[in-house]
C-alpha cells in the first residue's frame, strides 16, 4: 500500500484545490491511500465525512495563534503525522512557496518523495509587494529541497519554480465531463427555482470574492449590457472576503434586481445548466478550472486574457481585455451569445482534462 500525504487542502470557500484532491481520492485505485492535512479548519465537517468513506484522514495541523507561532505548530504537527504514518509520498499545495517551505522542512528527512505543486501564478491580497517578496525569497530555499515539481500551467510553474524550466511536470486539473454535460431537465428545473424567466438571459460568475478574480468588473459588464436590455440576470456563486463590498456595490449602483446569489455548493454542475453564458474576468489565474466546465455544459464562456489559453477546449471560449475600455467587447460577444441555443456538446470538445486521465498521470508521478 503506498501511503500519501495532501498538505494544504481544505474546503474554505470550495476551492480549486479542494475539488480537485477530492476528485483524485475518489479515483485513486485501491493501492493507494491518501490522507489530507490542513493548514485550516474545515468549514463543512460533511466533507469530512466524505473523504472519510473513501479511506482518507483528515488532519487539522494549524493552529489559531499568531502568525509566527502557527507556522511553528504547522512544522511540529506535520512531522508528528509524517513521522507517525510513514508515508512514501508527502504532497504540497500551494499558490505560495512558503506554505510549502514550512511543511516541507517537516517533512523531508521521513518522506521518501516530495512533491511541490503549484496552484497559482501570483500572490492575491494586500501589501502585494511585500507578499511577492516574501514569496520569492522563499524560493530561494525551496530551491535548494529535492522534490518533484508539479504545475497547474506554465504561469504557474514560472511562478513557483523559476529555477526549473522544463523539470516542471504540468498536470491539468481533472473535471468529470460526464458530470458537467448539458441536461435540458436540468435547466429547467434550476431556471424555475431561481425564478428565471424564459426570455431573461442569465448570465453565470463562479469562484470566489477575491482580487483575483476581480468580481467588481462584472458590474461593470453587467452594468453596460442593462442600457441595451433589461431582460439580464447575473448569478453570482462563492464567498470571500471581497463579497460584503461587492453587494455594497450592487446596492449603491440599483442594480438589486439583477442579481441573484447562491453560496458555495456541492452541485454546482447544476447551475451551469442554468445560465446562458459565463464571465470570469480574473486578474490572474493558476489555470482556470470554471472556464473548463463551462465549456464542457455548453456554455458561451467569456474570460479575461489573463486566463491560460490551455483551457481553450472548444469555439465556445473567449478571451478579452478587462479595461474599461473593452466593456463593448464583453457586451458585444454576450449580446451575440443570445442567439445561442444550448446543447451537449461532449462529443465535439477536447477531452484532455478528463479526470482518469489526469489521476493516472499523478499515479504514474506517485509509484515513479
Amino acid at each position: 500500500m503506498l501511503k500519501v500525504l495532501e498538505v494544504n487542502v481544505d474546503d474554505h470557500l470550495y476551492g480549486g484545490v479542494y475539488v480537485l484532491v477530492k476528485n483524485i481520492i475518489a479515483n485513486l485505485p485501491s493501492d493507494i491511500k491518501a490522507d489530507i492535512a490542513a493548514l485550516e479548519p474545515f468549514d463543512d465537517n460533511r466533507h469530512i465525512n466524505e473523504l472519510e468513506l473513501y479511506g482518507s484522514k483528515v488532519y487539522y495541523v494549524g493552529s489559531k495563534r499568531n502568525k509566527i507561532l502557527k507556522q511553528l505548530d504547522i512544522y511540529k504537527n506535520i512531522k508528528r503525522i509524517v513521522e507517525m504514518n510513514d508515508y512514501d509520498v508527502v504532497h504540497f499545495h500551494s499558490d505560495v512557496s512558503h506554505k510549502i517551505l514550512i511543511s516541507a522542512l517537516a517533512s523531508k528527512k521521513r518522506a521518501k518523495k516530495l512533491i511541490f505543486h503549484s496552484h497559482a501564478s501570483d500572490a492575491e491580497g494586500g501589501h502585494l509587494f511585500v507578499r511577492r517578496l516574501f514569496h520569492r525569497i522563499c524560493c530561494l530555499f525551496l530551491k535548494k529541497i529535492p522534490a518533484t515539481y508539479i504545475a497547474t500551467s506554465l504561469e504557474s510553474g514560472e511562478w513557483m519554480f523559476p529555477w526549473a524550466g522544463d523539470k516542471v511536470i504540468i498536470l491539468d486539473n481533472g473535471v468529470d465531463y460526464q458530470r458537467y454535460k448539458y441536461n435540458s431537465k436540468v435547466r429547467n428545473e434550476k431556471r424555475n427555482e431561481l425564478a428565471v424567466e424564459d426570455e431573461e438571459f442569465l448570465i453565470g460568475l463562479f469562484g470566489r470574492f477575491v482580487p483575483a478574480k476581480n468580481p467588481m468588473y462584472s458590474l461593470k459588464i453587467l452594468k453596460s449590457l442593462i442600457q441595451l436590455d433589461k431582460h439580464i440576470k447575473l448569478l453570482c456563486i462563492g464567498d470571500g472576503p471581497l463579497k460584503n463590498e461587492y453587494v455594497k456595490k450592487i446596492i449603491d449602483e440599483g442594480l438589486e434586481r439583477y442579481v441573484k446569489f447562491i453560496s458555495n455548493t456541492d452541485r454546482i454542475e447544476d447551475y451551469y445548466q442554468a445560465i446562458d453564458a459565463l464571465i470570469m474576468p480574473s486578474n490572474f489565474e493558476g489555470f482556470g478550472l470554471v472556464a473548463v466546465e463551462s465549456q464542457i455544459s455548453g456554455t458561451p464562456t467569456l474570460v479575461s486574457e489573463n486566463v491560460p489559453k490551455k483551457t481553450k477546449i472548444s469555439s465556445l471560449i473567449h478571451y478579452l481585455p478587462i479595461q474599461d475600455t473593452s466593456l463593448k467587447q464583453w457586451c458585444k460577444l454576450l449580446d451575440e451569445s443570445k442567439k445561442y441555443i444550448k446543447y451537449d456538446v461532449i462529443d465535439e470538445i477536447e477531452q484532455k482534462y478528463e479526470l482518469c486521465n489526469v489521476v493516472n498521470k499523478l499515479v504514474k508521478i506517485y509509484k515513479g
